[in-house]
């Protein structure tokens, strides 16, 4: 159980970030409740990222400590290096290009507080988008209205989109989290481990404030086509392995899970993927290296669309995915010509 008081880390990977990672220390210190730890890691981006932030994190009094990668490791691998120092009660992932707002650490820890009966073990927040200038682009998850869910529950609202997988707006209770729990070498990293912490959950606590700040820019890899792409189509089968593996799968195909799995597959899967690569072809200026990656990602794509899956998606009254899927499946010359006057 978390103590009343709770103690608070914060793990802030640091890889390329010079224009924003000042702004993010400041977030981190200008906490009304702030952190007891900060763990910086250095992953070894080869600029000043990991300067300007000790710099900045010293000024402002924070008890800060350095991790330095041996050599680039990717987002997952700092995380994890970041936690494995932390002997906090709870943990913060904080993504050292975004922002959050001054009460954040105070809210989700009165989130824990305010369950009752101690059995939190994740709060989390909405989130608000920003770009590069700090401009508000929109708050990304609709208002819940539940002050609490199960984790069984919150597993359900990931797959429908309704809550997202991203770690840095949630707050963690230590203990279920491991040692390692971010998998380590692959993109879009956030949703197979959030899922898997949510049915290893008790309860969740949600709140309506968007408390955070995520940065969206051009360099994002949610933003563009690249060999992560291959990575965002892996989850098709990792999702299914975790709700397998969690027991919740029914052999049904009408089963609740089944039609969740189903609208994740064509909401955050497939249609995305495809998206990307479609658009990465019909881009005049594009790095034409990339083509035959691109086109593969549209044939594996393609090769995982079910007549069944058509089926289900017309049952729950999915039209707009069905008709992307069948387009898709049948003629991605056409899909491609809808993507590039869309």
């Amino acid at each position: 159980m978390t103590p009343a008081v709770p103690t608070v880390g914060v793990v802030v990977p640091v890889y390329r970030v010079e224009p924003w990672v000042e702004s993010c220390i400041a977030s981190i210190a200008g906490q009304t409740r702030r952190p007891d730890q900060v763990v910086l890691v250095d992953d070894m981006g080869g600029d000043r990222s990991i300067d300007l932030a000790l710099d900045a994190a010293r000024r402002a009094g924070l008890d800060v400590r350095r991790i330095r990668h041996p050599q680039n490791r990717g987002l997952s691998a700092a995380r994890n290096s970041g936690l494995r120092e932390l002997d906090t009660d709870l943990v913060w992932f904080f993504d050292s290009d975004d922002g959050a707002t001054d009460d954040f650490l105070a809210v989700m820890i009165a989130a824990f507080a305010g369950s009752g009966s101690g059995d939190v073990d994740i709060a989390a927040c909405r989130t608000t988008r920003i770009d590069e200038r700090e401009e508000i682009l929109g708050i990304e998850e609709p208002a819940s209205g539940d002050a609490v869910v199960t984790g069984s529950e919150f597993a359900r609202r990931l797959l429908l989109a309704s809550v997202r997988g991203y770690a840095c707006n949630k707050l963690f209770r230590r203990e279920i989290l491991g040692d390692a729990p971010y998998p380590e070498g692959q993109g879009y990293e956030d949703v197979v481990p959030m899922l898997r912490l949510a049915l290893a959950s008790r309860r969740i606590a949600l709140l309506d404030a968007p408390a955070y700040r995520y940065r969206v820019t051009p360099g994002s890899l949610s933003q563009q086509f690249g060999a992560h792409t291959f990575d965002l189509l892996r989850q098709n089968d990792d999702v299914a392995e975790v709700l397998a593996g969690a027991g919740v799968l029914g052999p049904s195909a009408v089963d609740d899970w089944q039609r969740e799995l189903l609208a994740f597959r064509y909401d955050q899967v497939l249609l995305p993927a495809a998206n990307m690569a479609a658009r990465h072809l019909s881009t005049e200026d594009r790095d034409r290296s990339l083509d035959a990656a691109a086109e593969e990602v549209l044939r594996r794509t393609r090769s995982l669309i079910r007549a069944v899956d058509l089926r289900g998606l017309a049952r729950s009254g999915a039209l707009r995915q069905l008709v992307a899927a069948a387009m898709l499946s049948v003629s991605p010359g056409a899909y491609r010509r809808v993507l590039r006057h869309r």
